[in-house]
């Protein structure tokens, strides 16, 4: 059964005569007559009864069009969607984000990407765990996904958008509120304010310690970053954070040490090839990161 035979079937049906159908399809008639026939051979049943020069369908010929009539309407609703998909004027894109650059690097984007193309629908997914979102992308359920560098599932490609700092987060009142720079030692007798131990900005901050050559004593934990910066605020103790997670706190230290730093990157599938929505998402999101103003 061919797309073609389904449209002869309904030419045919609406003409009341092979002779009209062909005409009105620019066929030879023969040749209609024949690939009804083949359609007719292939379901097992008459489509049409001929009555000299008019035909008129069947009991099971006016079933089968009545379904060919939905199937069709189908077909060209799902090329217009494709068509508006490739134009920008439709589709989804479903991006995953790390809350802590969500916040910093994610709303201008969005806001300029939805300025352009108010009518493709973006879905955001914010996730702590940037393995998670490995396994997000790779199933399916998120186009795209910014993530801690480096990522593991060889199903995936990206590429690093940024490089970003870590800074400390120290009470307005510390002894190292007026530094304008620190080494991560300084920090090792120091109570701290951290995420909770299944999130991502938790691993980090015992990875950069450690590397310092400490065990950070945490003595407060949280699920969110307000609440973190806030308690920090308020002298229960210091934090480490990634520059862009550390964003709109007062007192944010840089760390003397090039090592420490957070490398973030954008991945897709890598055997499907993005829509055009979501590519030209990730060429924004991507010029966004190398773009953002540097540390003053």
């Amino acid at each position: 059964m061919e797309l073609h035979q389904l449209r002869y079937v309904l030419a045919v049906a609406r003409a009341g005569s092979f002779s009209r159908a062909a005409e009105d399809l620019f066929l030879a008639q023969p040749s209609l007559s024949v690939q009804i026939r083949k359609l007719e051979k292939e379901l097992g049943v008459a489509l049409f009864d001929r009555l000299g020069r008019r035909v008129v369908l069947t009991a099971a010929g006016e079933e089968f069009v009545a379904h060919v009539q939905q199937a069709l309407a189908h077909l060209d609703r799902a090329r217009a969607g494709a068509a508006a998909v490739r134009s920008l004027q439709g589709g989804r894109v479903s991006i995953g984000v790390l809350p802590s650059v969500g916040a910093g690097l994610l709303p201008g984007v969005l806001a300029d990407f939805r300025r352009e193309y108010p009518e493709v629908e973006v879905r955001l997914t914010e996730h702590n765990v940037s393995a998670e979102f490995e396994r997000m992308v790779e199933d399916g359920r998120l186009d795209l996904a910014v993530i801690r560098a480096p990522w593991a599932r060889p199903g995936l490609v990206g590429r690093s958008i940024v490089r970003e700092p870590i800074v400390a987060l120290v009470p307005p009142e510390h002894p190292l509120a007026d530094r304008s720079e620190i080494a991560l030692v300084e920090l090792k007798s120091e109570k701290f304010v951290a995420m909770q131990r299944d999130y991502g900005l938790r691993e980090l901050l015992e990875q950069i310690c450690n590397r310092a050559g400490f065990e950070p004593t945490v003595t407060v934990e949280t699920t969110q970053l307000s609440v973190l910066q806030g308690m920090v605020a308020s002298g229960l103790g210091v934090s480490l954070l990634p520059e862009l997670a550390g964003a709109g706190y007062p007192v944010t230290i840089p760390i003397d040490d090039e090592g420490a730093a957070r490398e973030l990157g954008i991945v897709h599938r890598a055997r499907t090839p993005l829509s055009p929505p979501a590519a030209l998402f990730l060429e924004l999101l991507a010029d966004a990161a190398a773009n953002r103003p540097a540390r003053g």
